[in-house]
């Protein structure tokens, strides 16, 4: 099973250097964080350079505005996340499949804040591919020797978790406290049995021990 990071366990305390660059950019809210999560955060700099310009270029801004200064805010954990991985991690195997930036991944060691609850963490930075990019699950899944549909991928997000999801051929646990909108709920007509839709983690917990507990052969079908 694959588990999102950001807003499905916790927050950052702070600004982080996609919303500053976002909150820059000329282009609408929504697309320039779409570029922001194909662009910065599969970007490993110490492997390309020119990174940051290839962001800023892609967001409409002088390669002059990218904030090297950026001091990463530290990731906070909500009540409970710790525990809701530990049950799920007595019943199937866990890794973390998260969108962030490397310079926001800085101030934070995720690996070790859920420690030992965790078989892997997987940063978009250091897959080279962001949600809702199919190729973070499906290399996601390669590591672990699994088929794709093997995975079941739990985040809040329905345009990078859920879709991403969907795109590389896996399942998805949705957490959304809200009713959906119509946009997803066309989305999950055209994939149906494919999406789970809870109310929180607690929920999202009490889930996936009812679909592994029965048998190991069920936990087997559904874990990276």
């Amino acid at each position: 099973m694959s588990l999102d990071v950001g807003y499905t366990l916790g927050e950052p305390s702070g600004t982080t250097l996609t919303q500053h660059l976002v909150e820059l950019s000329p282009l609408p809210a929504r697309e320039a964080k779409q570029v922001a999560q194909r662009i910065l955060h599969a970007l490993d700099p110490r492997r390309d350079a020119a990174g940051p310009q290839t962001v800023c270029a892609a967001l409409g801004l002088t390669p002059s505005a990218f904030p090297h200064d950026h001091r990463p805010p530290r990731f906070a954990l909500w009540p409970g996340a710790v525990e809701a991985v530990a049950r799920i991690a007595r019943v199937v195997p866990v890794v973390t499949l998260s969108n962030v930036s490397h310079w926001d991944e800085q101030a934070t060691d995720v690996a070790a804040l859920l420690a030992p609850h965790l078989r892997a963490h997987h940063p978009s930075w250091q897959l080279g591919f962001a949600k809702p990019d199919a190729r973070a699950v499906k290399t996601v899944a390669r590591l672990h020797g699994r088929d794709p549909a093997e995975v079941l991928h739990v985040g809040d997000s329905l345009d990078y978790d859920v879709r991403g999801a969907l795109a590389a051929g896996a399942h998805a646990l949705w957490i959304m406290p809200r009713t959906p909108s119509p946009e997803a709920v066309r989305l999950l007509a055209e994939h149906p049995g494919r999406v789970t839709v809870v109310q929180n983690l607690t929920r999202a917990v009490e889930h996936i021990e009812q679909i592994t507990l029965p048998s190991t052969n069920t936990i087997r079908s559904t874990t990276p």
